[in-house]
C-alpha cells in the first residue's frame, strides 16, 4: 500500500455515506469512552476510489486516534466539498478531515509518522503501518494527505480526494457488495487485533458465512472442541503461540480445515516461521473484496483438488 502499488477496484462513491455506513463498526471499535461524530456536508461531490480502501484509511485513522485517547475524547469525521477560490466552477475535490482530541504529537513523531514500521506502542501493539497505509492509499486514489497535531491538542489529518468527472454513482461499472462471492462455511478467525477481527467477521457475515472468533490461540482450540471448521483463518504472529503452532496443535486431534494465514509483516521477518506450504497467505492490510475472494478461491481450488499455494497479497 505504501508503494502504491496495489490493485484498486475504483468506483464512484459519496464519502460522506462511506463515513456514516462504517459508523457503526468505528464506534464499536474507539469504545464507548469516546464519542464519535459525523459532520457531513450535502451535496457533496462525488470521488472515484475503491470503497473497501476508503474505508481501511477511516478504520486505521480510528484506531491511531483511539490510541491517543485512553482517558476519552471526541473523534469527528467531517466531510465537504473543495471549491476553488473563484467559486464560479464546479468542486475540485471532497475534503475529509478526522479529528481528536488526544494527546496529540511531539516534533520528533511528525517527522516520522507516515514512515513504514514506525510505531511509538510498545513491541507487540502495533506494526508501525497503520499510517503509512493511509498514506499510500490516498496518494494511489489520487489524493493528497496533510495533517497537524500538537502535544494536549489533538490531531487532524487532513485528506483532499479528486471530484469525478460529472459522473453519476450509477453510471460506473463496479463490482458491487451483491456480486463478491458467498458461501455457507463456517470460517473460525484467529486474531488478536480487535480492528482486524471486526472487519473480516463483518466481511464474511455479510457474504453468508458462519464465523466464529478467538483472540488466541486458547480459544481458538476451545471452540474447535465444539464446532467443526471448515476455514482456519489465523494471523501468523500472535502473544505466545504463534499461528503455525495454533495449526500444528488443531491438525493433531481434528480433520484438516483450510488454513489462511495473515500478516502485516514482511516476508524476511516471516522466515523464522514454520508455514505449511499448502496454506493460503493473506497479506495485510487487505480489503474486504480481497478477503472475500481469496476464501472462495481458496475452498474452491481446494474442493477441486488444485494446489492452493500462498496467494493474495
Amino acid at each position: 500500500a505504501f508503494s502504491r502499488k496495489q490493485v484498486l477496484q475504483p468506483t464512484v462513491l459519496d464519502l460522506a455515506e462511506v463515513a456514516q455506513g462504517i459508523a457503526p463498526m468505528l464506534q464499536r471499535i474507539i469504545g464507548e469512552h469516546i464519542e464519535l461524530r459525523l459532520a457531513t456536508s450535502a451535496p457533496l461531490a462525488r470521488v472515484r476510489a475503491d470503497r473497501g480502501q476508503l474505508e481501511q484509511v477511516l478504520l486505521n485513522l480510528a484506531v491511531n486516534a483511539r490510541d491517543a485517547m485512553l482517558d476519552g475524547g471526541v473523534l469527528t469525521i467531517a466531510t465537504r466539498n473543495v471549491i476553488d477560490a473563484s467559486q464560479r466552477v464546479a468542486s475540485r475535490g471532497v475534503s475529509l478531515v478526522v479529528s481528536d482530541t488526544g494527546v496529540g504529537m511531539s516534533d520528533e513523531i511528525r517527522e516520522r509518522i507516515f514512515e513504514p514500521f514506525f510505531t511509538t506502542k510498545e513491541p507487540g501493539k502495533g506494526t508501525g503501518l497503520g499510517l503509512s497505509t493511509v498514506y499510500g492509499i490516498i496518494n494511489q486514489s489520487g489524493g493528497t494527505i496533510k495533517f497537524q497535531s500538537a502535544l494536549g491538542r489533538g490531531t487532524s489529518f487532513m485528506i483532499t480526494l479528486p471530484a469525478a468527472e460529472m459522473v453519476a454513482v450509477g453510471d460506473t461499472p463496479a463490482i458491487e457488495e451483491a456480486e463478491l462471492p458467498r458461501g455457507t462455511e463456517t470460517i473460525l478467525i484467529v486474531e488478536d487485533a480487535e480492528d482486524v477481527r471486526i472487519l473480516a467477521r463483518r466481511t464474511l457475515e455479510e457474504r453468508g458465512y458462519t464465523v466464529l472468533v478467538a483472540r488466541n490461540a486458547d480459544e481458538a482450540l476451545e471452540i474447535a472442541n465444539v464446532r467443526t471448521i471448515d476455514v482456519l483463518l489465523a494471523d501468523i504472529v500472535m502473544p505466545r503461540t504463534s499461528g503455525p503452532q495454533l495449526v500444528a496443535k488443531y491438525l493433531a486431534t481434528r480433520p484438516a480445515p483450510l488454513v489462511i494465514y495473515m500478516s502485516g509483516y514482511a516476508d524476511d521477518a516471516l522466515t523464522q516461521y514454520e508455514l505449511d506450504p499448502s496454506a493460503v497467505f493473506l497479506r495485510k492490510p487487505f480489503t474486504p473484496m480481497v478477503l472475500a475472494r481469496t476464501v472462495r478461491e481458496s475452498l474452491d481450488a481446494m474442493r477441486g483438488s488444485t494446489p492452493v499455494g500462498t496467494a493474495a497479497d
